[in-house]
């Protein structure tokens, strides 16, 4: 931005340069030259200059950040306070100068300087003009630092962000694991349920954001079994009444444990909704069609695919076509056609491996 105001003062060759220097808050009060443009800009190579009250800080450039005020040197050659600069000056065939201060929330930051071949050209008229650009050009640095100061701002909070994201995700899994430490006889059901979802959702065109949701939810979607007794949940023969009553508890436990959790995406409603029929026969609350989320419906086919196409320590698979035979049956009715369709899609094409412990 700075480089392009000195390019457009020198554009059409009217004045010879034009350059901005940075006060610099140093034991020197040394000006730091960030932008030159024009035909003599070779002049401000190696140029030593100051804002100090010293031989090198009384030039145009330096009283002007130092007193806060234009100046004005309309004839270079008599001006004793220039003489540090005179011959090179003269080299350029510069006869005259403007020196403005920029200011930046009320203080002097730096400086533009323009220098003019003739002498006297710089008129009431010319310096008007400088110094609403000089005022404009303050406006403009301050506006883009507090541009880059709110971007990094935005950057830190994003970064903390996600660090804070990643944790949750990580005593997620943590919490996955114990739970299957408990329960031997369905280690790794989770995660291969979270696999299957995601290639469901990816076929059912889920952006990436919410399919990340959706293997969340899915990996710890039993996580509500976790208060179950453990011999309910490896006993290998039929439940009791009161038993199953008991695991159909867990959509609601795990619901209580996650919703107390920020999360980007609503993990614990579809956590509660994971084994919710179309028809309202499911539980824990007996929703129907469009009261279940999206990602549930896809989670329930999931689940019943998985837990029925992979070997169990107390029973063999029973396949992938008798699973997909099962979710046929119940498409339209109980689960929802489309996600009965997308998962069947992705089973032909062998997208999906079974855990099969060797049987």
């Amino acid at each position: 931005m700075i480089h392009k105001v000195c390019e457009s003062i020198t554009y059409q060759d009217v004045y010879l340069l034009a350059w901005f220097g940075w006060a610099i808050q140093d034991e020197k009060q040394s000006i730091s030259i960030v932008a030159s443009s024009g035909a003599a800009r070779q002049y401000v190579n190696d140029l030593k200059i100051s804002w100090g009250d010293n031989e090198l800080g009384n030039g145009p450039t330096g009283k002007s950040i130092r007193l806060g005020l234009v100046q004005i040197n309309n004839i270079l050659s008599q001006n004793m306070a220039f003489s540090p600069w005179k011959a090179k000056a003269e080299k350029f065939g510069i006869g005259s100068s403007v020196s403005l201060p920029v200011k930046i929330e009320g203080k002097v930051a730096g400086a533009l300087t323009v220098y003019a071949k003739e002498v006297n050209a710089f008129g009431s008229d010319e310096v008007e003009l400088f110094e609403e650009l000089a005022a404009n050009l303050g406006y403009g640095i301050a506006s883009r630092r507090t541009a880059l100061a709110y971007e990094a701002e935005l950057f830190s909070r994003e970064k903390q962000a996600r660090i804070l994201e990643k944790s949750m995700e990580d005593a997620l899994m943590a919490i996955s694991s114990t739970l299957e430490y408990r329960d031997p006889y369905t280690a790794g059901h989770q995660k291969n349920v979270a696999d299957l979802a995601v290639i469901i959702g990816r076929e059912l065109g889920l952006d990436e954001s919410r399919i990340h949701g959706l293997y969340l939810a899915a990996v710890v979607h039993d996580i509500g079994k976790i208060q179950l007794p453990t011999e309910i949940l490896v006993k290998p023969t039929k439940l009791s009444p009161q038993e199953f009553r008991l695991i159909q508890t867990h959509p609601e436990v795990g619901y209580n444990i996650l919703s107390k959790i920020d999360f980007p995406w609503p993990l614990a409603e579809i956590i509660r909704q994971h084994h919710e029929y179309l028809d309202g026969s499911g539980y824990p609350r007996g929703l129907k069609a469009d009261e279940i989320l999206l990602e549930s419906k896809i989670l329930t086919v999931a689940d019943i695919v998985e837990s029925m196409s992979s070997d169990r320590p107390y029973r063999p698979a029973l396949g992938l076509e008798t699973s997909i035979a099962q979710i046929n049956s119940m498409r339209g009715t109980k689960l929802d056609e489309s996600v009965v369709d997308a998962c069947i899609a992705v089973l032909k094409r062998d997208e999906f491996i079974p855990k099969l412990l060797g049987f």
